[in-house]
């Protein structure tokens, strides 16, 4: 079921009569702006670790279109630091793995994977097991990482080798045949699959972060901006049902701005004012972030500035999807497309909800009524109010 059938449609009369700032506080944009840069920053951590002529490197490439030269465990360290830096890759070329320069004892000694959250074990395709790479993988096994097996260079094998390969594997690392991914760093066979296994081994909490960076699994990438998309308005339908302080308006706004710097982060652009500003010049709307919200209901047909549960659900639906359209193309797509993006997706969504209303779920709505009643006691102030309902459904404590 989408999300839309969480609501019962409620059509409503109600207007935002409310004079309302034409900007969003300084102080609040800027929170709202950090705390989802704080979340697509975290460095989810992922070992590539196999011996020489594995394509480790190639691999990296292929998942981050990142050109990096290969790393040893003892050399390079600048380009080491880098790659940690930006992406939490620790690329583990073990040249020197399993003699005297960096003994296996030495590996368990001094937990090389235990701080990793995924280890990738590469083995070369066209070379045979050896007992080096029995040696590493019961390494990885010993550490507290989990461990993702694959085989790389499967463009050079032919299906009955892939088969003796496979074979090979399950008998000398123990491994059950499910275990093996055969995987083309260059050609990109199953490379989409080994993105999506990375994603589900990842803590919940870094699965967004290492979404958005890598570039090999972009339906993966296009399905979860989708499931936020329609989370934060799922949220925004809530606020409307159950009417808080001032105008839904008022808080509506601050849980689409989070969104759409959601959506940009997944496209590898930080969002900041001036290109959130962009966004909404792009698509019409005045220079004020809740002016903006009021213009860009009336691009909904129909419905002028009447505020409520559809048009919440439909206004935050529409300005997500434009959203993804725009960064996506790098900002460079045409702003009449935008605004179309942004009216098509609106009359959809609406008639979305409505067709869907009979399937109601009021967990949403009690959550907001619980937040408008803790405000009214004083128990929340109208900032700590915002920030809930910003983070609502983003997994957040």
């Amino acid at each position: 079921m989408s999300a839309a059938g969480r609501f019962r449609y409620v059509p409503s009369t109600r207007r935002a009569t409310t004079v309302l700032p034409s900007t969003l506080d300084d102080a609040a944009l800027e929170e709202i702006l950090a705390s989802v840069r704080r979340r697509f920053s975290l460095k989810p951590k992922v070992a590539i670790a196999g011996f020489g002529k594995a394509g480790k490197s190639s691999l990296f490439n292929a998942i981050y279109g990142e050109a990096v030269a290969a790393v040893s465990m003892k050399t390079d360290q600048t380009t080491e630091a880098q790659t940690l830096e930006r992406f939490g890759i620790d690329f583990t070329d073990t040249p020197g793995m399993g003699t005297g320069r960096f003994s296996f004892e030495q590996v368990a000694e001094t937990g090389v994977f235990d701080g990793q959250h995924v280890v990738l074990h590469v083995l070369n395709g066209v070379s045979a097991i050896s007992a080096e790479d029995e040696r590493l993988h019961a390494a990885i096994e010993r550490s507290k990482a989990r461990r993702i097996t694959l085989v790389n260079k499967a463009d050079l094998l032919e299906e009955r080798e892939r088969a003796e390969f496979a074979e090979s594997a399950c008998e000398r690392l123990g491994l059950g045949r499910q275990e093996v991914l055969f995987v083309s760093a260059k050609r990109g066979d199953n490379l989409p699959e080994l993105v999506q296994r990375i994603a589900e081994l990842l803590p919940e909490a870094m699965q967004d972060a290492f979404i958005g960076q890598q570039i090999a699994n972009l339906q993966l990438k296009e399905r979860r901006v989708r499931a936020l998309v329609y989370a934060k308005a799922a949220v925004s339908a809530g606020v409307a049902l159950a009417p808080l302080p001032g105008a839904d308006i008022f808080f509506i706004t601050p849980i689409q701005l989070a969104m759409v710097a959601a959506v940009g982060h997944f496209h590898g652009v930080e969002v900041d004012r001036t290109r959130a500003l962009e966004l909404l010049a792009t698509m019409g709307a005045g220079v004020g972030f809740r002016e903006s919200a009021r213009q860009l209901v009336k691009l909904i047909p129909g419905y002028g500035s009447v505020v409520s549960a559809g048009i919440a659900f439909a206004g935050t639906v529409a300005l997500g999807e434009a959203a993804n359209a725009w960064f996506k193309s790098r900002m460079k797509l045409d702003p009449a497309v935008v605004r179309e993006v942004f009216k098509d997706t609106a009359e959809r969504a609406r008639r979305e909800f409505a067709e869907r209303g009979e399937a109601s779920s009021p967990s949403l709505v009690r959550k907001a009524e619980a937040l408008r009643a803790g405000f009214e006691k004083g128990e929340l102030s109208r900032e700590e109010l915002e920030r809930l309902l910003v983070i609502a459904e983003d997994g957040e404590d």
